[in-house]
């Protein structure tokens, strides 16, 4: 293998094997954090969810970035051309398998959410997503109700909540076909978006908060034979009887997330103090090296 090649190779390899380790410890910890999430506020629910599904992919591409690659630029001199061992182009196949996967499934839901005929309300596209309303749903919502799901659509595309769900398909699995924990954090997410969405469109007003009910409940009943489109978020998304209760019985607001902020500013410390030492980038050449063997 050529010197780029070698490189790509490992870095495919050390990719996939920090990944699928960081990737089974948030599969471990998804039940965990569903549970702290159910305490957390909607807001702060849906970023600490979010949070935990990116890390693994975040985690791998710093390190293979910041690490991986520059102690290779470093320490590897300019050869003559080497085999790579059987062990190292395995997992390098590995990884760009669970990068093609997730690739494709992007592309295919982007293709799935371009039919937007038989929508009822909702929100599409992704860098300037806007509300779609059809004429039944005018005609049915009044003006209050109407104006509480506008406000709910919008409390979405604020978020970006469409852009997000396309990351999240983007986002690679823990293994080739195999999804792991991150389906259910997902699920959840979703969930906890929609309230939050909610909550923003109501802010606190019972009479708004009747409103948006009245809404949910009219436009479920004129149904909607829009196809699946996995970016496109409707009004009656989630799970409505779940949705309702919470606007006609709000509950306290759930605590903030702080932690997370903390422990991303501690880990972000960290890292930038552990590359700073050479002896870790020696370290890490010395392990691309023995699995390049």
């Amino acid at each position: 293998m050529s010197y780029g090649s070698k490189l790509a190779c490992l870095s495919l390899a050390a990719f996939f094997i920090v990944h699928y380790a960081a990737a089974m410890a948030a599969t471990i910890a998804a039940p965990l954090a569903i549970r702290m999430a159910g305490r957390m506020r909607a807001s702060a629910a849906a970023r600490f969810l979010l949070t935990v599904r990116f890390a693994p992919a975040a985690i791998a591409l710093l390190l293979v970035a910041a690490l991986c690659v520059p102690s290779y630029l470093s320490f590897e001199p300019q050869a003559a051309a080497e085999q790579a061992s059987t062990l190292c182009l395995l997992l390098a196949l590995l990884c760009a398998s669970v990068w093609a996967i997730s690739l494709a499934r992007g592309a295919r839901a982007i293709w799935r959410s371009r039919d937007l005929r038989g929508f009822t309300v909702a929100l599409a596209g992704l860098l300037r997503p806007r509300v779609l309303v059809s004429p039944e749903v005018r005609r049915a919502l009044s003006p209050e109700e109407l104006a509480a799901a506008l406000r709910h659509e919008q409390a979405h595309a604020a978020s970006h909540d469409n852009l997000k769900r396309l990351l999240m398909l983007l986002a690679p699995d823990l293994f080739p076909f195999f999804r792991g924990g991150f389906a259910n954090l997902e699920r959840t997410w979703k969930k906890f978006a929609e309230w939050s969405a909610d909550d923003r469109a109501v802010n606190g007003d019972a009479e708004r908060s009747l409103a948006l009910a009245s809404a949910l409940v009219r436009v479920a009943r004129l149904g909607s034979a829009a196809p699946a489109a996995p970016l496109v978020t409707c009004l009656t998304d989630g799970d409505l009887a779940a949705r309702i209760d919470r606007l006609l019985h709000p509950a306290p607001d759930g605590r903030p997330d702080r932690w997370t902020p903390v422990v991303c500013a501690l880990g972000g410390i960290a890292f930038a103090a552990a590359i700073l030492q050479p002896a870790v980038w020696a370290g890490v050449y010395e392990i691309l090296e023995r699995l390049i063997r």
